[in-house]
């Protein structure tokens, strides 16, 4: 989930938190920290999900209660389909603003002098040429088991481990920022989680559901199968 240290959520629910225990976590914790509570207001308030948002502990966090949930269903998911919702009507009432094409695979990133200028989309059957500044914004590559996949060029020793990323995120747009020359790291560095369920109609499958971190922050605990807790719930990451 989001977690904005310092967020009106937090001050609501007379939770004091300046998020130092994020910072030894780098630039992008140090960011969160300073923008992290502003920047996730204005948002939220975009797209008019302020008063249906809560804040939860999760792992990670020392039992601090600033992950942002949602009052209903998976946060992501309302989140999502909110900010989606928002785009529509933007591109409905100011068309010379903003264009949503559905159903649409970037098959190639155009370059010119050694900059990306645009894309080339296949859509509705056909092949479209998109000029202007281009922004990646997809999913990971943990979902493409096979040889030659990028995990299974990084991290070959996970491709027989079960994984709770499906076909979706399969590394299409790693390839394609490759094929222009982008550089990339830490591709062998993946997240591992002991959250992943094994569905009864499927307990064979290498595809499993993820369990929210936010069981861990509510008191779950985890056992294995002797009935025994393995791990400290609450722990980063990392540590889990």
């Amino acid at each position: 989930g989001i977690a904005a240290p310092g967020s009106a959520l937090q001050a609501a629910a007379g939770i004091s938190d300046d998020g130092a225990d994020l910072a030894k976590d780098g630039p992008a914790a140090k960011a969160l920290i300073t923008n992290g509570a502003k920047d996730f207001e204005w948002f939220t308030n975009i797209v008019g999900l302020a008063n249906e948002l809560v804040v939860r502990p999760t792992p990670g966090h020392g039992g601090v209660a600033r992950t942002i949930g949602t009052k209903t269903h998976f946060p992501g998911a309302v989140v999502t389909y909110a900010a989606i919702h928002v785009l529509g009507q933007i591109a409905s009432g100011k068309a010379e603003r903003l264009q949503v094409l559905k159903r649409a695979t970037v098959t190639k990133l155009l370059t010119e002098g050694g900059k990306v200028v645009g894309v080339e989309c296949s859509v509705g059957g056909g092949t479209q040429t998109l000029s202007g500044a281009v922004v990646i914004a997809v999913g990971g590559y943990a979902g493409d088991l096979s040889p030659g996949s990028v995990l299974a060029k990084n991290a070959p020793h996970l491709t027989k481990m079960a994984t709770t990323s499906d076909e979706r995120s399969s590394g299409d747009a790693i390839a394609l920022c490759g094929a222009v020359g982008a550089s990339v790291e830490n591709l062998d560095t993946v997240d591992l989680t002991p959250l992943a369920a094994v569905m009864p109609n499927a307990p064979d499958s290498q595809f499993k559901v993820v369990v929210s971190d936010a069981i861990c922050g509510a008191g779950g605990k985890l056992l294995d199968a002797q009935g025994k807790r393995f791990t400290d719930e609450i722990a980063t990451a990392q540590l889990r």
